[in-house]
């Protein structure tokens, strides 16, 4: 049995690692370490249900330590695997081309794991995991840079998590033994997971892209169209310390193809510190930027099509019970509510109470 589970680990750690081989997968007792490890950004891409515009460029974890119950009880306890730190790296893809290759990257990537719903995939199902520090580097292509469109950069949001912890739960959310979880599935032609996802910090601070600064090369007295002027951005947090959790249901075949994800996250209480003009153009300039990400190549009815099918096959609900919003410039006081406004747009997901305060 112990041999058997080996090799079930090892099958999975092949799927979701680059390059791994069995030498490095070595059992002392109940417990295996590892380090230095590159993830595979497709399996990442499939699991996470990402859009076809974004593209895994990197994923790395530093120190992978696994550590497995009795033998005896492996069906019903989880193997717990721990992580001190995850580091990933999304980017835009360059173009429509780019899309296509990646979605038949995911293609190929989710025959991989259609063969059947086995004993090693119903293991790496149960896991629960835990991360200390989880790095997300988002980078999106801004303005348009095609047909003649002006062009922009956006901003480049760096998102830190600490303390997470993704355990395996029965369809109401309950911690249960890992057969009583896999029971939900037993009578319906899919196979359900369902997860549960806690974290203690979130973080985001709002970098500079290094194109942003050709739009600066005017000098100071340089102005936007509407005739506001241009105040350097050098990067600002724009979310600080936010714990919250999350549910998540995955849907696959009989075979054990991805069909679909579904996450629903809610934060109690989040806290924008202090905007200044510049931080708040930034932050509308990165949503912008990320919007037009989501929908770029809409013009290519191909493409559009692809964008509809992913979109039915994930869906992520965002609830925000408090917002509070400081501004550092007490000159933005005649346009906050504009401001306000233009936020709302960007929180269309959100149930919100927006708090803001001038200093």
């Amino acid at each position: 049995m112990e041999s058997i589970l080996a090799l079930a680990l090892e099958y999975t750690l092949k799927y979701w690692l680059k390059s791994f081989s069995r030498d490095q997968f070595k059992l002392q007792g109940h417990t295996a370490q590892l380090s230095n490890l590159d993830i595979n950004g497709d399996a990442l891409h499939a699991s996470m249900g990402l859009p076809p515009a974004l593209n895994v460029a990197t994923a790395k974890v530093g120190k992978l330590e696994i550590m497995l119950p009795y033998v005896s009880n492996v069906q019903i306890e989880p193997i717990i695997v721990q992580i001190d730190r995850l580091d990933v790296v999304l980017e835009e893809n360059p173009d429509v081309d780019a899309s296509r290759t990646t979605t038949s990257k995911q293609s190929s990537t989710s025959s991989t794991k259609g063969a059947g719903y086995g004993f090693a995939d119903k293991i790496a199902d149960g896991m629960t995991l835990q991360i200390q520090t989880a790095n997300l580097l988002l980078e999106t292509r801004g303005g348009a840079q095609r047909g003649g469109g002006a062009t922009w950069a956006s901003p480049m949001a760096s998102i830190t998590m600490r303390n997470l912890i993704l355990y395996t739960t029965n369809e109401n959310w309950q911690v249960v033994n890992l057969k009583e979880a896999r029971d939900f599935s037993s009578d319906k032609k899919f196979i359900y997971v369902f997860k549960k996802l806690e974290w203690e910090s979130l973080s985001v601070d709002l970098l500079p892209h290094p194109d942003m600064f050709a739009d600066v090369q005017g000098g100071a007295n340089h102005r936007d169209d509407d005739g506001a002027k241009r105040v350097f951005f050098g990067g600002e947090r724009f979310l600080e310390g936010i714990s919250g959790e999350a549910n998540i249901t995955v849907q696959r075949t009989e075979l054990n193809s991805p069909l679909g994800l579904e996450v629903q996250l809610h934060i109690t209480e989040a806290v924008c510190p202090a905007l200044s003009e510049p931080g708040l153009r930034a932050l509308l300039r990165f949503f912008t930027g990320l919007y037009l990400c989501l929908n770029r190549g809409d013009v290519d009815p191909k493409s559009q099509q692809r964008s509809a099918e992913a979109a039915g096959r994930s869906l992520v609900s965002i609830i925000v019970d408090h917002i509070f919003l400081c501004i550092k410039d007490a000159g933005l006081c005649h346009s906050t509510v504009f401001c306000c406004s233009l936020l709302s747009l960007s929180f269309l997901l959100f149930r919100y109470v927006i708090e803001v305060v001038v200093l």
